[in-house]
């Protein structure tokens, strides 16, 4: 419940960041998507079972649709395959931070490009794949990448918070097990 509370804060400073830096669709000059809210349920379904992670990405991306992008499934269907795809690759790395920031970065890239193909197939844009790539996407990788620093961060301070709350939880029980074991 934390993890997509988090994820939810997430999409929130997307928003936030989609106001502070508007953007122009006239393809004109460099876009940049914060994709925030993306990074953060990565970095979180790493750790998942594979249906933990789809179910996960899927309620995801219903928010990212319902609520900001006003689309019905689209970005739910691509989050579930770039999360799904994820849970493949995750099985090679470890958890580092420059392994972590790479998997976000190609990831996001992934979940663009999926985004790009159905907008081709739909004739939604008849942009080019070199000029997707050079206005559309290298902005959008290169901010991305170094805000996944700071989610990547807050992660783990959550990570260590709930360790630590655990860890106090354990040390308050007070169960003697030779006596239990003495019973029997």
């Amino acid at each position: 419940m934390i993890d997509l509370l988090f994820v939810i804060i997430c999409f929130i400073f997307d928003e936030a960041l989609t106001v502070l830096f508007p953007n122009s669709y006239l393809m004109n000059t460099l876009l940049f998507i914060p994709s925030l809210g993306f990074c953060a349920m990565i970095l979180i379904v790493r750790k998942f079972s594979i249906i933990d992670t789809c179910l996960f990405s899927f309620v995801c991306g219903m928010f990212y649709d319902v609520f900001l992008a006003n689309t019905f499934l689209l970005h739910a269907i691509v989050f579930t395959i770039a999360a799904s795809l994820l849970h493949l690759w995750t099985k090679h790395l470890t958890d580092t931070a420059l392994e972590s920031i790479l998997l976000v970065i190609v990831t996001i890239f992934v979940k663009d490009f999926l985004v790009y193909l159905y907008m081709s197939f739909q004739q939604v844009t008849e942009m080019s794949l070199m000029l997707w790539a050079e206005r559309y996407e290298l902005l959008t990788l290169l901010g991305n990448g170094v805000l996944s620093f700071v989610i990547l961060f807050f992660i783990r301070m959550k990570d260590d918070y709930l360790e630590r709350k655990a860890l106090q939880v354990r040390k308050g029980e007070k169960i003697e097990w030779f006596k239990l074991k003495s019973k029997q």
